[in-house]
């Protein structure tokens, strides 16, 4: 069987679910069954560590954000690579992408990590990147839809059931299993954030950005503590737009001595290890990878129940579930997770087995492999 040469393109400004994806795959390929690399349209951290794993990678940084002498960069680098399939995520990957390989004869690969609606919270935003998006579908082959929600809003937008595989995005769970360094990281962390060793500490990890609902969550959690003698604290993992709003309403609320804002950080296994309880309020999730990633680390989790999330947080089973947007039910179930730790105990047994089944690389890529050779076949 001869090998796969296989060329990943997104724009990788930012390291979120889309970039962790990626690095997860190529560097669980097999080299002897595929040949991959990564074009980045910026050379930044996500850049830095597919370096780090020993991954090629083609930075096309010199182009602004919609240069179109970005379509001869990328297709001088698609001709140099020669892939046998290009895997594109993201919609400015897969617009240039479409354009640049046009006449080559190489099948396109999409990966839909999220839906757009709630990607781009301007309405002028979102119709540009709609038009962008299914302007040039007809000249992809065939996509990944990484949760069977996502996959219903492509078949509502038209694209045929048989050009869709749904392939849930895999991890390796190992980071989040182990449990040797848990006391050591719990109690490095809490001292870092200045929070007492014996505090119930909620935590979430999350991009800040609308859609996902940290307002929400800081309304809720306000509402928990409200005339609490010993309250609980809630450390927010993550950085960016929203945060000045955020840090604003946690003062407004008078919340300063309970709520952390912690940054971007890439210790998440640790940070983890330092909560009691996960918190996820957005109002649309394509599949939820912090949702996971808390499970696999014996986190229990309340999360909202949307998208992809439904399809592996059961409430009162793997998790406790709210609609998003409600802060006061939000609030009810933190107050139920906090109280009852056999309830936590449960649901967390459940959950580990649940991400365990669904939810690691191996299996991911080996239908990824797989879907790869019928595309070619």
């Amino acid at each position: 069987m001869s090998k796969l040469r296989v060329l990943h393109v997104i724009g990788g400004g930012e390291f979120g679910g889309a970039e962790q994806h990626i690095l997860n795959l190529v560097s669980t390929f097999s080299k002897e069954d595929v040949e991959a690399a990564v074009v980045c349209f910026y050379d930044s951290l996500f850049a830095s560590k597919l370096r780090e794993a020993g991954i090629t990678v083609y930075a096309l940084n010199q182009f602004g954000r919609f240069d179109l002498r970005l379509l001869r960069a990328l297709r001088d680098t698609f001709h140099a690579f020669d892939p046998a399939i290009i895997h594109t995520h993201g919609v400015k990957a897969n617009f240039f992408s479409r354009l640049a390989s046009r006449g080559m004869g190489v099948p396109l690969l999409t990966t839909v990590h999220s839906s757009l609606r709630y990607d781009y919270a301007s309405p002028l935003a979102y119709a540009i990147v709609s038009l962008m998006e299914r302007g040039t579908r007809h000249w992809n082959r065939h996509y990944i839809a990484i949760s069977e929600a996502l996959a219903a809003i492509l078949r509502e937008q038209g694209v045929p059931a048989r050009d869709i595989s749904v392939i849930y995005n895999g991890m390796d769970l190992s980071p989040y299993r182990q449990s040797a360094t848990r006391a050591a990281d719990r109690a490095r962390l809490r001292a870092e954030w200045g929070i007492a060793e014996d505090a119930f500490l909620f935590g979430t990890v999350a991009r800040f950005v609308p859609v996902k609902g940290l307002p929400v969550l800081v309304d809720a959690f306000a509402e928990l503590v409200q005339g609490m003698q010993t309250p609980p604290s809630l450390v927010l993992v993550g950085d960016g737009p929203e945060r000045a709003r955020l840090e604003q309403q946690v003062r407004e609320r008078g919340l300063e001595a309970l709520v952390r804002f912690a940054g971007f950080r890439q210790d998440i296994p640790a940070c983890l290890n330092a909560c009691d309880a996960f918190v996820h309020s957005s109002f649309y999730e394509g599949l939820g990878y912090t949702i996971i990633e808390a499970m696999a680390s014996e986190v229990p989790v309340v999360a909202s129940n949307v998208g992809g999330v439904k399809e592996f947080v059961f409430d009162e089973q793997t998790g406790l579930v709210v609609d998003p947007g409600d802060h006061a039910a939000l609030s009810k179930a933190m107050a139920r997770l906090q109280q009852s730790a056999d309830l936590r105990q449960s649901m967390v047994k459940q959950a580990v087995e649940k991400v365990e089944s669904s939810f690691t690389i191996e299996e991911m890529t080996k239908q990824i492999v797989s879907l790869y050779r019928q595309l070619l076949g």
